[in-house]
């Protein structure tokens, strides 16, 4: 694979807009490598909610450019979820149906996450809460 060329979603279209990987070692490495974020979408190939969140909201002009500079993406399996993700899914208290979508920081550190997303705005924000906090000064230490 030549370094322009973005690996697919493993069961949708996103029209070339993230370059997907598989592995949760891989995915924290790139973040780890680039400076950036984890967006990892755990979802089914026969979920039609799955299906619309990966082709038709992350490829919107208001939100891919949001993804491509700030974060790495990783497909996760519902099924047979790595033990990285499985930990991160735990703490999404509010994951009741696919898909989830989680953020984490680049060591796998859980940020912030959703779940049965097919709302673009509420996409927007999930991503632009993570960017903000990450933005946010540190608050003072005690002394």
């Amino acid at each position: 694979m030549s370094a322009n060329e973005k690996r697919k979603h493993p069961h949708f279209d996103d029209r070339g807009t993230l370059d997907w990987h598989t592995t949760f070692a891989e995915a924290k490495a790139s973040a780890q490598r680039e400076g950036k974020l984890l967006f990892i979408d755990v979802g089914r190939e026969l979920c039609g909610t799955c299906r619309t969140l990966v082709s038709a909201v992350l490829p919107r002009p208001d939100i891919a450019p949001l993804l491509q500079q700030h974060f790495v993406a990783l497909a996760g399996d519902p099924d047979l979820p790595e033990a990285e993700v499985h930990r991160l899914l735990f703490k999404l208290r509010t994951a009741t149906m696919l898909p989830f979508v989680i953020l984490a920081d680049a060591q796998g550190n859980f940020l912030d996450g959703i779940s049965g997303v097919s709302d673009p705005q509420r996409i927007k924000d999930l991503l632009e809460r993570a960017l903000a906090a990450r933005a946010a000064p540190a608050p003072p230490r005690a002394t």
